[in-house]
């Protein structure tokens, strides 16, 4: 069983813009993800909660209970970062009002079941980069030990509640065709946002027609360990018939990083 753990910071400190490999591509791209984690995890908490009555088994409500923690410290720890990302004269609250936009248009035109299903599907996706980035270390040292700090902590426990959503999911009897067909549009929404919103920072940031940006894009999304690349087949994966987060053991992984 997982518990919440939570992470307080100082953001009122002397902090490099570019704080990933001094690139402003991957610091943005990684900031323009971050920017929507409070909006995001405010969601998933909520639609969890529309299902909890549905679930009878004891171990899940105190999972989704532990879940509802976490996301709650991850919703805190990403929001003052946002407002370290002000001081740095980039449209974070355009940013934030334009994916509330987003997550209050979902909840009104989808009915609880097919939120559920985008919930799911976006958790998979946040627990693919998560695996792959605790795995690829060497992402860890070009960052900015502050940063890596609360990305390190935040990947370990979306790794750590991958499989609640499912089982909430499997607990209302949802249908896999739903959960496919979710799979497919939550993924093109996630990066058609992620990179909408890292060329708003970019470009108000006066970084955007840099020719940099084009091998730092490749390195961090395409080369062997990129985040786009290296969570294909794990993707993939959720097509499989009875497919389960949990068919992915990432309990050595996580014993690692819980020494650290």
């Amino acid at each position: 069983m997982f518990t919440a753990q939570p992470l307080k910071q100082d953001w009122n400190q002397d902090l490099p813009k570019y704080w990933l490999d001094n690139s402003p591509f991957k610091s943005h791209i990684m900031n323009a993800i971050g920017i929507t984690i409070p909006a995001g995890e405010r969601f998933f908490i909520d639609v969890l909660k529309m299902h909890k009555s549905s679930v009878t088994d004891p171990a899940l409500l105190e999972q989704i209970k532990e879940f509802t923690k976490q996301e709650v410290w991850h919703s805190y720890a990403h929001q003052q970062y946002n407002n370290w990302l002000m001081t740095q004269d980039l449209p974070v609250e355009k940013i934030v009002d334009s994916y509330n936009k987003i997550v209050d248009s979902t909840q009104r035109k989808y009915s609880a079941t097919t939120q559920l299903a985008i919930v799911v599907c976006l958790e998979h996706i946040t627990a693919i980069l998560a695996r792959n980035a605790l795995k690829n270390r060497s992402f860890y040292k070009i960052m900015h030990p502050h940063f890596e700090e609360i990305w390190r902590w935040h990947n370990v426990e979306e790794i750590e509640h991958k499989s609640v959503s499912i089982d909430v999911w499997n607990a209302v009897n949802g249908k896999t065709s739903t959960l496919h067909l979710a799979a497919i549009c939550a993924t093109i929404q996630f990066w058609y946002v992620t990179f909408k919103y890292t060329t708003v920072l970019l470009h108000a940031d006066k970084q955007l027609w840099k020719w940099r940006n084009i091998p730092d894009a490749w390195d961090i999304l395409f080369s062997k360990n990129g985040m786009i690349r290296s969570g294909v087949r794990e993707w993939l994966d959720s097509f499989k018939k009875g497919f389960h987060p949990n068919d992915h053991d990432d309990t050595k992984l996580l014993n690692n990083y819980r020494k650290l």
